[in-house]
């Protein structure tokens, strides 16, 4: 079971987030109100997410310390929640996430966490560098759905054309062929 720190100095908000997390089958070992409790139930508790509140955690040499003492556990912002948000589409942004918190992943790590199956087959494309037209054909679909494709990859991804796409898929082809070599 995944263990979660809650770090927040406001208790409404806290058990909100808490009864999300246990109805969605997660374990909060911990709700801390400031820094020390934190450094405190990082040690004492060992979770495997630290959800953090702006207020609580001052600046960026906190959230180094903190990575420094704690290094498996995943140090996650505090979530944008809405009232129609379930437990089970709140535990799973937080793991996803979770993630992608990991220091400097690897772009293929990226690839797939972020993406679908045919997803990952249109970042591997690109790579190649094939053009939407010929993505479609490989894909055996059409341009527009290969588009459509394309802008849900780069969305997740964070990249800002096909360039970018192709060096992503360029880093998943390269990194894939020297896992294969290994074998």
């Amino acid at each position: 079971m995944t263990r979660v720190l809650i770090a927040t100095n406001q208790p409404v908000k806290a058990r909100g987030l808490e009864a999300l997390l246990n109805a969605g089958g997660l374990e909060v070992v911990a709700v801390c109100q400031d820094v020390f409790e934190i450094f405190e139930c990082l040690h004492r508790c060992v979770p495997d997410i630290a959800i953090l509140d702006e207020p609580v955690v001052i600046g960026p040499e906190v959230v180094h310390d903190l990575r420094r003492m704690a290094p498996r556990c995943h140090l996650l912002h505090w979530p944008e929640l809405r009232p129609s948000d379930s437990p089970a589409r709140v535990v799973e942004a937080l793991l996803l996430m979770a993630n992608f918190s990991i220091p400097n992943p690897s772009p293929n790590v990226l690839v797939d966490l972020a993406c679908a199956p045919v997803e990952r087959q249109v970042v591997a494309l690109a790579g190649y560098g094939l053009n939407p037209e010929e993505m479609a054909a490989a894909l055996g679909s059409d341009r527009s759905t290969v588009q459509k494709l394309i802008k849900n990859v780069t969305d997740h991804l964070g990249t800002e054309d096909r360039y970018d796409l192709a060096l992503y898929g360029l880093s998943t082809l390269n990194q894939r062929e020297s896992d294969e070599r290994r074998i």
